[in-house]
Formats: structure tokens, sequence, C-alpha cells
């Protein structure tokens, strides 16, 4: 899939491709989706993090084109790191500013047919591409143009992998400066699903051309960013999503403008189990709100001017960007302290409160309200907001808390960026466009099952509620959860089901062959002359057998005549069915076959031979016994 992986590998990095392939096998040869690998997945990247404000894990996608003959073999050539979005378009990193991109040595692309020309994030065509948080200024500058690129499929199956012509904002300069002065150039460009067209730019949505190819069943994905610090998997998945990293309802919204917008009502903290000692929760949602800049957004989107804001989830920036003073509100509820000079809120790890949030369920709630009228909770643990500040932000490394009072710029949007999507689930499906939002498991989810969305889906289905509860429960060591239903696949179910009907079919084939030996047993002691004991002789009632038993009529055989082998056998008397005669033979037994056991009495019919043949001896008898008689 990827040039590292043809060489020479580690052991770790083998056992992680042989849980890849494992993984490759839920998957179905003919499925309408492609499941992107992430920098995690194999070790192509050095570590396949990136900071200086995460740790993160992004997706990787190659350069160029390229054709693979078996989806067996990775692809090769030069792989490049993105932030996977709704943005209209891609943007990478040239190797003037650091990045892989050489527009030279493509081959494949286009000519420029845009210069941007350097701009702080605020002004309009920059403002699209920003790897920073918003309080910080991101400075780029580069050409348009429209360029060949590769996806592969991280499952081994078909499709292996996708040739795309992508629109590309090649940036030649890329500088974050940050609010303490110091700066740093970022490697990591962005993946942009969204349609070109909506920002009246040239080409056209690489999810459409993968529709059209046949490769998707739909111009849609799925995305789950999850969490380096706890060794989850990332989950991009092109044309569906996996099930098991949706739980509970999930949120839909209209999509307009281009834009994944999503409507926010509340923020809260809240903890999972019982109150403990230092534990402080409730809305930390300012009232009233709108404010001017909220009131913009709301009417922009045609949203309900009520207490509510529009927020868009943006893999592309790092932290939670919220009206002030939403942040503010909350850091009084957290041990966090605030660092002027740095821009941030750095968590107390000496305050008795800091165990509490992060071992005893804390977690920060977002509720939305979504176009069908029904209100989505999102829970965000704290375990997941303890992001890493490294250098060049700081000399040495340090725990914050990535939420951020922040200007809108009067546009009235506010951002969710990865910190909140390690904790939630964003898809679009541009087909029907609408956005979905949901709450995604922690680090103990549960199997991968992957779905595909089709181009009239505006819903997709999950896990139940208490699935939550049930993937978080190793990393909150000190808190005492109940246990909760189960939370199985419909897979899952199915084969305790079967199971189950395989040990009942088991035990009712046991329990007949007991009970046929019993039968044979008590044949064989009736044959014999032997007596049942007390404690096996039931009354007629209780065994439940009729006073009267019709007996059954059988045909009479060719032969008048049989004689068996030396055993005792009943011969039926021909004048009453319950006149039994005991007649010895000396056959050899071994010559014939065991006559199989019946309860059943049968009865003569009036024109058998045995029957006429006796009742004449009987005549001739009687006629002999008058003749002496007399």
């Amino acid at each position: 899939m990827i040039t590292a992986m043809a060489g020479s590998a580690s052991g770790s990095r083998a056992a992680t491709l042989l849980t890849l392939i494992a993984l490759s096998l839920g998957g179905a040869a003919d499925a309408k989706f492609l499941s992107m690998p992430f920098t995690t997945d194999f070790d192509i990247f050095g570590s396949g993090t990136y900071g200086p404000d995460g740790p993160w894990q992004a997706v990787g996608v190659l350069l160029g084109s390229h054709e693979r003959k078996s989806h067996l073999v990775p692809l090769e050539g030069p792989t490049v790191p993105v932030w996977p979005t709704a943005a209209s378009m891609v943007a990478l990193h040239s190797t003037k500013a650091g990045g892989k991109y050489n527009i030279t040595r493509s081959g494949n692309a286009s000519e420029p047919f845009l210069k941007i020309t350097e701009g702080t994030s605020e002004d309009n065509a920059s403002a699209l591409f920003r790897f920073a948080d918003l309080n910080s200024n991101h400075r780029t500058s580069g050409l348009m143009v429209v360029d060949a690129m590769t996806f592969t499929n991280l499952r081994f199956e078909e499709p292996g992998y996708a040739n795309v012509q992508a629109t590309i904002y090649v940036m030649d300069s890329s500088v974050i400066t940050y609010p303490n002065n110091r700066t740093s150039k970022p490697t990591v460009g962005i993946l942009g699903f969204g349609r070109p067209s909506d920002l009246n730019s040239r080409g056209t949505s690489v999810l459409v051309q993968m529709k059209e190819a046949g490769l998707i069943s739909s111009s849609s994905f799925g995305l789950h960013i999850a969490s380096v610090p706890l060794k989850q998997r990332g989950s991009l998945i092109l044309g569906g999503y996996e099930e098991n990293r949706v739980i509970g309802p999930v949120g839909v919204f209209t999509k307009t403008t281009g834009l994944p917008v999503t409507y926010l009502t509340d923020v809260s903290i809240g903890y999972e189990g019982a109150t403990e000692k230092y534990r402080e929760d409730g809305s930390v949602w300012p009232n009233p709100v709108p404010d001017e800049a909220s009131r913009v957004g709301l009417a922009r989107f045609m949203q309900p001017s009520e207490n509510g804001i529009i927020a868009i989830p943006n893999p592309a920036v790092p932290g939670i960007y919220l009206p002030p003073p939403v942040c503010a509100n909350a850091a009084t509820k957290l041990p966090v302290v605030w660092k002027e000079d740095l821009g941030y809120y750095l968590w107390d790890t000496t305050d008795p409160r800091y165990d509490t949030v992060m071992n005893f369920g804390g977690y920060m709630a977002f509720t939305f309200f979504d176009s069908t009228a029904a209100n989505i909770t999102i829970k965000i643990p704290f375990k997941l907001l303890n992001l890493t500040l490294e250098a060049p932000i700081v000399d040495e490394p340090v725990p914050y808390f990535p939420c951020h009072d922040t200007d809108s710029y009067n546009t009235g949007i506010w951002e969710l960026g990865r910190a909140f999507l390690q904790g939630a689930f964003f898809g679009v499906n541009y087909d029907t466009n609408v956005t979905f939002l949901a709450q995604a498991p922690g680090p103990d989810m549960e199997q991968s099952a992957t779905r595909s969305l089709e181009p009239t889906d505006r819903n997709m289905t999950g896990l139940p509620v208490k699935a939550f509860v049930n993937s978080w429960r190793k990393q909150w060591p000190e808190l005492v959860i109940p246990d909760t239903e189960s939370t199985l696949s419909p897979g899952a179910l199915a084969g305790i089901i079967i199971g189950t009907l395989a040990v009942v079919g088991l035990l009712t084939a046991l329990g007949w062959f007991v009970w046929r030996r019993r039968q044979r047993g008590r044949g064989a002691q009736q044959l014999s002359g032997e007596q049942p004991s007390d404690s096996e002789m039931k009354s007629v009632s209780e065994l439940g057998i009729p006073d009267k038993v019709e007996a059954k009529i059988c045909p009479y055989p060719e032969k008048p005549f049989v004689e068996i082998g030396d055993s005792t056998v009943l011969e039926l008397d021909s004048r009453s069915v319950t006149s039994v005669r005991t007649v010895r033979t000396a056959r050899d037994l071994s010559q014939f076959s065991e006559a199989p056991d019946s309860p059943g009495v049968y009865e003569m019919p009036a024109d058998n031979p045995f029957a006429d043949r006796q009742r004449d001896k009987e005549k001739a008898a009687d006629r002999e016994s008058q003749r002496r008689h007399n």
C-alpha cells in the first residue's frame, strides 16, 4: 500500500499489518466503500503522529497516479499526511514550504489557474486553509492547480485504490505564529471532500469522481479522528462509515452553502457515576446568547435565533473554539490555569480535582439541535481533552485544555476541531446534502462493522447509548460503573442464538436416546417375565393412557407360518387379542433380524387363513367328540 511496507518491517509493524489484514476480512469483496489508512497504521512517517498541540494522527495519500496489479501488493510512491475535511479542495505543502509536493516534477499537473498572495487567516482565500488555532496567525501563499492523487484502501479489498484529479492549493509558504510570537511550519495538508464548484473554483469533487467510477456507492464520507494517547485507530470511510463508531441517536443537519454547519445550543460539564467530593458540573453556556456575531451566523444559515450558535466540525484545526465566555466558565469548574503569554489553559496536575476529572468519568457535553428538531448530546471525556503542547510553542511538554474563547471575526461561525472529533463521529452525504454528527466510542470499542451510504440516505445506524460507558470502562478505573445491557452487534447476537439452538438440539437428542434405552430395557424385562419394582410402576391415570385402547389392524403375512430362532416369542390367539401363548423354537437366532419394539396390540383380519384353519380344527374336534359321545 505504501513504500515502507515493501521493505523490512519490525515485529511491531508486522503485527500491525497482520491485524489490519485480519480486519480487512470483515468486508465484502464487492463493497462500495473505501477505508483510507491513517499515518499511525504503518510506520511511514516515523512515529506517524503530529504536534505541537496534539499528538494527532493524519490520513496518508499518494501523490500522482498509480496502478496496483494486486490488492495484496502495496502501492509505492511519495506519501503525504493530510487532515480529512469537508473543505472544497486539497491543500498541500510544496518542497519550498518543507513539504513533498513538487509541481515541476509532477508531470500531471495543470497550468496554475489562480495565485494566492500571502495573507492572514482572516483574509478570504487564506482563511479556507487554516492549520492552527484560530487565535493564532497562519499566513500562506501559493498556486492553484489540478493534479493527480491516489487513495489506497486499508482493507486490502476491491476497490484497492482510486486515482483522482484533485483541485490543489500548493502552498509555497506556510507559517504559523502563536500568541507568544513563536512560529512553526506545518507539514500536514488538507484533503477536502467538498465540491470546488461551491467556491466557484475549477475541478470536480474527488468523491464524485469515485462514485462515477463505481468505486463507492455515494459521494459521502464518515470520519472519527480518535485518540493517539489512548492508542485508538482513526477511521475514514469514503462512501460509508464504521457502524461501531456511531453511538446513540445521530444528529442530521441540512448542509448549506458548501459548509457542514451544525446548531450548538449548550455546553456543560458532567460526570458518569456518583457525585464526588471535588465534583462541579452543570451548564457553562452564557445566557443570553447569541451576541451580534452569533445573530449574523444564525441569519446566514437560517437557524432559529434562540440560545444557540453555528458550529462547523473542522478536522483541520486542533482546538474547540466557542463564543466567550464558554471556555472561561468551564475553567472555573476545572483544575486548569490560564497562561496569558501562551494563550492556552494548562492542566494543574497538582490540584486534587485533577484525579476526579480524569478518572471519575468527567466529560464536556455538547448539545445540538438538528434539522429533525431533536436534541443530540455528545460527551467528550476530559481524558481526550488532556493534550500536550510541545516545541516550538513551549520548551518542555506541558498538558493543556484545548478550549478557546474566540472572536468569530463577525462571521457568526465557530469551529469544533480535532480535540472535539476525538470523541465525536462526523460525516457528510453530499448526494442528500446532509451532515451527520454523533457520539463516538472510547478506546475499548466494539468490533468494526463497515456500512455503505447510499445516495438517498439521510440517516445512519449505530450502537445503543450504553455502548459509550462500556467503551470507557477501563479508562475510568476509580469509577464504579454498573454493568450495562449488551451492545453486541446483530451478527454476534445471531451467533449466540444459533449456538443456543444447537445446545438445545443436542440436549433433546440426548433425552430421546435415554428414553429409547429405557423403553428397550422395559421391553426385555417384560419378555423375560420379570416384574417391575414398585418404584417403577405407575397407574394408568399417571401415565395418561385411556381406559380403552383401540386395536390396530395389521395385514397378514404371505406365508401362513414363520419359525423364529431359539427364543421366546408371543403368538396372538385368534380368539382374543388379550390371550398370549408362549412358543419355543430351535433355530439359530443369528439368521434373523431383531424385530423392533412396539407398544401396539394388533388384531388379525377376519379373512386371515391362520384363523380359518384354527376354526376348522376346532370344528373337527367338536364333531369327533360328539361322535364318540354318541
